[in-house]
């Protein structure tokens, strides 16, 4: 059974945005930064586990697109094993396409020490 989102808050659905802007931009540190103040914002307004472990995942994603562009093997493997089970059972979230996003990601955690693909061309699937 797929994962539902509650909706987000004003607030919240701006650090979304935010953090989706910089990272279809390929400012993936940036991307990083914005979805860690929603993270945050969630766990203090005691969302649910999984809408929480949903946007780690999100940042995780950023962190491995980063480490890719910068071909640091070590830090591809240990970003893939943490965000695949926290967007794994998701097929959509806030407007995003989740289950295509981590299908995406994958490939990049394969491509990890051919550097065939190039981080820059992934962008956020909208649902």
């Amino acid at each position: 059974m797929p994962r539902i989102a509650n909706p987000l808050t004003q607030e919240e659905h701006m650090l979304l945005e935010a953090g989706a802007t910089l990272f279809d931009e390929a400012k993936f540190w940036h991307a990083h930064e914005a979805w860690e103040d929603l993270w945050n914002d969630l766990k203090r307004r005691a969302a649910s586990e999984d809408e929480i472990l949903l946007v780690q995942g999100l940042i995780q994603t950023a962190a491995l697109l980063l480490h890719h562009q910068r071909r640091n093997v070590g830090g591809v493997e240990k970003q893939w094993a943490k965000l695949q089970p926290k967007l794994e059972g998701w097929t959509d979230a806030w407007g995003f396409d989740i289950a295509t996003h981590l299908a995406v990601i994958q490939t990049y955690a394969e491509d990890n020490t051919t550097w065939n693909l190039t981080a820059s061309a992934h962008q956020l699937p909208r649902a």
